[in-house]
């Protein structure tokens, strides 16, 4: 087996996109250094030092190393000496990117790198996109990262190293915020989906309208700044394209003289002061996730339809039971599921407007809607950006830190951690959608703000001119839809939620007993210290636990409502131990973060288990008007 067969068989599994590219690709040439090891050198630089590279890389794993982080993102592989010495370290969560063919080929072609490829958490690749993925789906919020690259590959790829840099920095804050969004509304989502129950028979599931506009236009208007440029366009759009309206930019359309088909939200939270009340209301259509605000399914339009979130697994899992089979792509906001929903439609193109992703001059929002007056100021030296805006009546002043994007004009456009976090979900979109459905236009006729690597980028003008077919019967496809969805399953709806009281009350049972052991335990402990008296309640603890795992099994929405004291928990599990504390006082530390656990699971369940019992309730009273519906229709 050659040394190239041996590096790609450690490496096909976790990685089998890596070889595409190198086949007939010229390679760098290997030179042996004084000292044993190789080097090479690229582009009039040599990569490593030509006396002995591995003890230079041994040098920089120790420097490493001493920063304790729990992954390291090196850009660029070089002839694996760094990554060796990292891995002898015991650092062994390791992202390798190489921006560079010719370099990885002259690599996996002579070096034998495959003992360390073999290491569960050491990955290598050659995209850009591969190694976001990498990093959302190995990494959490609560980890350090460390992004390192050696001098030589700093000064020949020093754009790259940039991207590469930005980009781990953007996707890391993406999972740091989706921690933070977990904690601060995961029961709100709960609670929202327990109250919809009484509006969800009357909001057909979005995926009614699969493939019912094959071939038609789609506009998506975000409510960027630059949507003051083109949006009045949109008018010549309606009747001839979808037009779906992020719910921010549904009043600066009405400004400028454009009802959307259909406006889309999922806020946890009510939001009236978006809608007009009016008679404009009553020519739209709303598109509402079920974890919507329950006051937003009583708006007064002319219809609504929902859509599943497949983050939840209580109504993923209910999903089915009203008659959905469909789960957008959700990248955090509404517009990123719009798309999804777009190509789920058939529609094709899907232009986007208003979708700037960054800062305007002076305005975060498009004029005409809720913000009233926006005072925007960079400060580029700390790395800050403060925004003074008049929400209505009432002003507020925020700080974020600052984030760059690459801009339209090629130049960096300031950001914030959302929109960073909205635009990489794009690119990796569109890589998707590139592989699988190729055929599928996505434009960004934004004309302003972010650029997104993926799309086509031209002017809204141009879209008109080229992409629109003639009239839409819109209204008529939607009705006929409507008229055929799925009927909902109210009895095994009903059963669901009754199961979930049971499994809640089970839980609670449990984990009072779990309580009640724990608090003997630490009497003893204040009696007596850390004696073998102990280890009976220890046993009864693990015993009811692998009881409270084993029944959560029916209920893992539980976990998602615990979801502050998981992550409490996990990050109490990170913490170093002090060993000059003892054994006795980490084993009191280790029992109050048991009972404090168990405490919150027992308010849970027994929250939650009387709102279950009740919307068991509540659906077998719906399940009985939709039968007197349906024998008065006579069907």
């Amino acid at each position: 087996m050659t040394v190239f067969e041996k590096n790609r068989e450690s490496l096909v599994q976790k990685e089998p996109a890596l070889f595409e590219g190198l086949e007939g690709r010229i390679s760098v040439e290997m030179e042996e250094a004084r000292s044993g090891g190789s080097t090479f050198r690229h582009k009039g630089m040599y990569f490593h030092s030509r006396y002995n590279p591995r003890n230079e890389a041994a040098l920089q794993a120790e420097e490493l190393a001493g920063k304790k982080p729990d992954w390291v993102f090196l850009f660029g592989l070089g002839c694996g000496h760094l990554m060796n010495a990292l891995i002898e370290k015991g650092l062994k969560k390791v992202i390798v990117f190489e921006p560079s063919l010719e370099i990885l080929k002259g690599v996996l072609e002579n070096i034998d790198l495959s003992g360390a490829f073999s290491e569960e958490k050491v990955f290598l690749t050659a995209e850009m996109h591969s190694a976001i993925e990498k990093l959302r789906s190995e990494t959490e919020g609560f980890d350090s990262l460390l992004v390192y690259s050696t001098t030589p590959y700093k000064s020949v790829f020093p754009d790259e190293l940039a991207d590469f840099t930005n980009k781990i920095h953007n996707a890391h804050i993406t999972n740091q915020v989706g921690i933070k969004t977990d904690m601060k509304s995961r029961s709100a989502w709960i609670d929202n989906y327990l109250s919809n129950l009484k509006s969800l028979p009357y909001a057909p599931p979005i995926d009614v309208l699969r493939g019912k506009f094959k071939g038609v236009p789609m506009i998506i208007a975000g409510a960027g700044p630059s949507l003051k440029k083109n949006g009045e366009l949109l008018k010549e759009f309606k009747g001839k394209a979808i037009i779906v309206a992020a719910i921010t930019s549904y009043k600066p359309l009405l400004k400028l003289g454009v009802v959307p088909d259909f406006v889309i939200a999922s806020e946890m939270v009510d939001l009236p002061e978006y809608f007009t009340f009016g008679e404009d209301d009553k020519k739209t259509r709303l598109i509402l996730g079920e974890l919507s605000h329950p006051g937003m399914f009583e708006r007064d339009v002319k219809g609504k339809f929902v859509f599943f979130s497949p983050y939840l697994a209580l109504s993923s899992s209910q999903a089915g039971l009203w008659g959905s089979s469909y789960f957008p792509a959700i990248g955090g906001s509404v517009t990123t599921a719009a798309l999804d929903m777009g190509i789920m439609f058939g529609c094709n193109p899907i232009t986007f407007i208003g979708q700037d992703l960054s800062f305007g001059e002076n305005e975060t929002h498009a004029p005409g809607g809720v913000y009233v007056a926006q005072n925007v100021r960079i400060d580029r030296e700390n790395g800050m950006i403060t925004v003074e805006d008049e929400y209505i009546n009432d002003k507020q002043t925020y700080s974020y830190k600052l984030q760059w994007l690459k801009g339209l004009s090629g130049k960096p456009v300031p950001s914030k951690y959302d929109w960073a976090t909205f635009h990489q979900w794009f690119e990796n979109y569109m890589h998707y959608l590139k592989k699988e459905k190729p055929e599928v236009r996505v434009i960004n006729a934004t004309e302003g703000g972010a650029y997104i690597e993926g799309m086509e980028h031209t002017t809204l003008r141009r879209v008109l001119d080229t992409c629109l077919n003639g009239e839409l019967a819109i209204d008529e496809a939607i009705d006929g839809a409507v008229a055929s969805r799925p009927r909902i399953d109210y009895t095994a709806l009903e059963a669901s939620f009754r199961e979930t009281a049971a499994v809640l009350n089970r839980v609670n049972r449990l984990s009072a007993s779990i309580l009640k052991e724990a608090a003997e335990a630490k009497k003893t402990y204040g009696k007596k210290g850390l004696t073998a008296d102990l280890k009976g309640n220890i046993d009864r603890i693990k015993r009811l636990e692998e009881s409270i795992f084993d029944e959560s099994d029916r209920a893992k929405f539980i976990w998602e409502a615990l979801i502050n004291n998981t992550y409490a928990l996990k990050e109490y599990l990170k913490k170093e131990t002090d060993d000059r504390a003892g054994e006795g006082a980490q084993f009191l530390r280790d029992l109050e973060t048991v009972i404090a656990s168990y405490k919150s699971m027992t308010e849970a369940c027994q929250r939650f288990g009387c709102r279950f019992e009740e919307a068991a309730v509540a659906i077998r009273e719906a399940g009985a008007r939709a039968e007197k519906r349906l024998m008065a229709a006579g069907l």
